[in-house]
């Protein structure tokens, strides 16, 4: 595959044309509807809020029950975190990332800001993010979402613009709401990133599914179609019912990916880095009742050309001790052939010491930690310490280590 070089934009403006389009179809709308929303509103008697609920009110900048918009807000993401570690080859942290991606030695993991909007009676989604760079030297990064989603019926919704590949378990759960710091080393390996294409989804009764077709080239901003091509499928049940609990589901989701496929452009300079996977597939299910969850996810990869097949298992329970907080507990076990499994470029690969590059066949990972909702997702504080251990492999590669690390996470 002959890798192409990549072109790096000052400003995202596809991006903010189309924010400030949103907001000037919005100002009409506003002007004519607000004094009636208002008059609407006080006369609504609603319970007290809470200082968070008032603070969290503030991005919303227009609201109504009908019409051509109904709803425009801003978005923001923040999450910083630290992390500790220590392995039989040498010691490492947060402190060891990119300097351009810390605040001293905290590591800002997603700092995005963008919008959200609904249309048309609110049937209509139309949702804007971009990453924002650390060090502010420059201040846009990438664009992270913008695409338009319309709901016909519970059966149906299409989308089509710039979204995340979602696949798997804990790739198909935003990092806004994940229960564990860093997801998991063959999640990590299996996902590919965000692209241009289009999609949709649906219910069919206890059933639901969903189809995806994306250009596989991994731009800063949308795609120039001289990349791979990736396509997703997913069917789910729904076995609340069934079981009495308050959520029980069990999904399949297929992955597959052509050889022009390129993933992780984080910088966007130089060529783009192959996706290494033909194929990916998912077996997962999430299980909850009153403050009990549990969470299961059978992966597997079948690598290309040198890269072996990749095979493993998550299981995470959890349990909320009070309303707000909540203990986790994860294991994760993976297999892969020809040295096909990697430590995590994150935190144990940055370990001065390790051999044949990280890699290794086979792998165990034990994780515990504590969350604490000061305000449900939306303002969270984690704490997790991990056990990890990579062995095998046809070079001799092997690796313990344990990382402690904490984390403040927010969005609005």
């Amino acid at each position: 595959m002959v890798q192409l070089s990549r072109t790096r934009f000052s400003t995202p403006i596809c991006f903010f044309a189309l924010l400030f389009s949103a907001l000037a179809a919005g100002m009409l709308q506003a002007a004519t509807d607000s004094l009636a929303n208002a008059a609407l509103a006080n006369a609504v008697t609603k319970k007290p809020v809470s200082l968070y609920d008032q603070l969290w009110g503030v991005p919303v900048l227009y609201e109504a029950k009908k019409g051509f918009l109904t709803r425009f807000q801003l978005y923001g993401i923040l999450q910083i975190q630290d992390a500790q570690g220590w392995s039989d080859h040498g010691n490492f942290g947060s402190r060891d990332r990119p300097q351009d991606s810390r605040w001293g030695d905290f590591e800002v993991r997603r700092m995005r800001l963008g919008f959200k909007s609904k249309w048309l009676d609110g049937k209509g989604r139309l949702d804007g993010l971009i990453d924002i760079n650390p060090d502010f030297n420059q201040f846009y990064g990438r664009i992270n979402i913008l695409f338009f989603e319309y709901a016909f019926s519970d059966a149906l919704t299409m989308g089509f613009g710039k979204h995340q590949a979602y696949f798997a378990l804990e790739r198909t759960t935003s990092s806004r709401e994940t229960l564990t710091i860093e997801r998991t080393l063959l999640t990590d390996m299996l996902w590919t990133s965000w692209y241009t294409g289009v999609w949709a989804s649906g219910k069919a009764g206890k059933f639901q599914w969903k189809l995806a077709g994306y250009a596989g080239d991994d731009e800063r901003e949308f795609t120039n179609f001289r990349g791979g091509a990736l396509i997703q499928g997913g069917l789910g049940y729904d076995l609340k019912e069934a079981t009495g609990l308050d959520r029980a589901s069990i999904v399949f989701d297929y992955q597959k990916a052509t050889a022009g496929t390129s993933v992780k452009g984080n910088t966007f300079e130089g060529p783009a880095a192959p996706y290494l996977f033909e194929s990916a597939m998912s077996v997962n299910s999430s299980w909850e009742k009153g403050p009990w969850g549990f969470y299961t996810d059978i992966l597997h990869g079948h690598g290309r050309g040198s890269q072996g097949d990749v095979s493993g298992i998550l299981l995470m329970p959890a349990f909320y001790a009070t309303e707000k907080l909540q203990f986790v507990g994860r294991y994760q076990f993976a297999l892969g052939e020809n040295d096909g499994l990697r430590l995590s470029s994150r935190y144990d690969r940055l370990a001065p010491n390790i051999t044949d590059g990280g890699h290794g066949g086979q792998y165990h990972g034990f994780y515990l930690g504590a969350n604490y909702y000061l305000y449900g997702h939306k303002l969270k504080l984690m704490n997790g310490l991990e056990f990890v251990t990579l062995s095998g492999g046809g070079h001799g590669g092997s690796y313990n280590g344990w990382t402690w690390s904490s984390a403040i996470r927010m969005y609005f």
